[in-house]
Formats: C-alpha cells, structure tokens, sequence
C-alpha cells in the first residue's frame, strides 16, 4: 500500500513542476523565467523514483534566466527616444523665446518712431536744467569768495598801514613784525588757493576795469599811461574784480 502512495506523489509533484515551467512573469518589457530552474531543483529534492544519478544532470540555465531585475527607470530617462524628445522641447523653448524677443524688438522701434522726439526734447531740458544749476552753484561760491576776501582786505590794509609807518628798531620788535608779515603772507596764501589773484599794478599799462588812478605825476621811468605806483592792492577772482587797484599814473 506504501508504494502505490508515493508514486501517486511523484505523479502530482511532476504535474506541479509541468506547469510551473510553462509559466512566464513579464515585467519592464524583459520576459523573466521562474519556473524552469527552480522546478528542477524541486523535482530533483521531491522526485523519489529518479534514478541514481539523474538528480545531477541539469539542464544550462540561460542568461535571461539569470539576469537579475533591475530599475529600468534611469534608463528610460538616458534613452536615445527620450533624450530627443528632450531636445526637441528645448529647441521648441528657444525659437518661442526668440519670437518673443524680436516682437519686443519690434515694438521698441515703434515707441522710439513714435515718442523718440519727445524724449530728445526731454534729454536736452534734463541737460540745460544741469547746466544752470551748475552755473548757479558756481556763481554761488564766488560771490561767498568774493565776500570773504572783501572782508579779509580789511584785514591785510591794516597790515600795510602798520608796515608802511612802523619800523622794527629792537629784536623783539623784529620777531614780532616777522610774525605779523607771516601772518599776512598766509592770508595772501589763501587768496591763491581759492583763485583770487593781485592786479598788477606798477610797469603795467592803466586799465580802468582793474586800476583807479589817484593822481598822475611825472615819471622818467615809464611812459605816459603807464602805472607808475601803486597805493593800495587790487584783488580779482577770474574775470570778476573784487577790489580795483590803486595807482599812480605816469603823466
């Protein structure tokens, strides 16, 4: 009764290992094999009636058996397919953005056509606004120059009183006077450094813009209409006179 059992097994393992190998598993578009080795290890393990030996003859498994299973996902995005469709978006972008660009290009030719006058107009209104502000501002700091070197001169006329009558005798005296005309050079100093300049005076031919003559008198040194001393400084500040000289002509 034994035997007629486990060859009923036999009968229904080798029924199982049949139709495990007529089935096929497709995924990823790759046909993968399940039952074909595997069945014959089962067949091998469970098939008691195999003879001796047989058990050790197995068929070559194929590649495609064997292939493991893989993500097919980054090849899909590497593929030749894909990577054209890609560069075809692309181009697709650029010649969209190069429409753009030259409707853009367009329309500023038609807003320079159409309001470019305007806008020349507007550019040299901007620059005459520039330039007089420009001129204000300068003739703002040279009236403030003019202003403080006016009140300076007062300043540098007492100096020249003082020079003119006083005489240092004592080394006191002399230290002090070189104090007083280091003073007045530093002043005079100044004046250089904001542009104001002394009129020229004696040797000179008598301008009326620059000089006001006090007197004329005789001179053997110079010609008649020539500035032959000067009695007080004349200062001006580039074409503008601040104060004019005081001079003697020679007659």
């Amino acid at each position: 009764m034994i035997m007629p059992r486990l060859a009923l097994v036999s009968l229904l393992v080798s029924a199982m290992a049949s139709s495990i190998d007529a089935f096929a598993f497709t995924a990823n578009g790759g046909a993968v094999s399940f039952g074909a080795t595997a069945c014959r290890s089962v067949r091998a393990s469970t098939c008691l009636w195999a003879k001796k030996g047989e058990d050790a003859k197995e068929e070559p498994e194929s590649a495609e058996a064997v292939k493991p299973i893989t993500d097919s996902g980054t090849d899909i995005m590497n593929s030749p397919a894909f990577l054209k469709r890609k560069l075809d978006v692309l181009k697709s972008d650029i010649a969209t953005q190069d429409e753009l660009m030259e409707e853009a290009k367009k329309r500023l030719e038609e807003g320079k056509a159409e309001f470019g006058p305007q806008l020349e107009g507007l550019q040299k209104e901007y620059q005459n606004i520039q330039n007089r502000m420009s001129s204000q501002t300068k003739t703002g700091d040279t009236q403030a120059i003019i202003k403080v070197v006016r009140q300076m001169l007062q300043v540098l006329d007492n100096y020249d009183r003082a020079f003119g009558v006083v005489t240092a005798e004592t080394d006191a005296e002399k230290e002090i006077e070189l104090e007083y005309k280091s003073a007045y050079d530093m002043i005079l100093s100044i004046f250089e450094e904001l542009g104001v300049q002394v009129v020229d005076t004696v040797g000179t031919e008598f301008d009326y813009e620059y000089h006001q003559a006090v007197m004329q008198r005789p001179s053997e040194e110079y010609e008649e209409g020539i500035v032959c001393e000067e009695l007080q400084k004349g200062f001006k500040l580039g074409d503008q006179l601040i104060r004019a000289a005081m001079v003697s002509v020679a007659a």
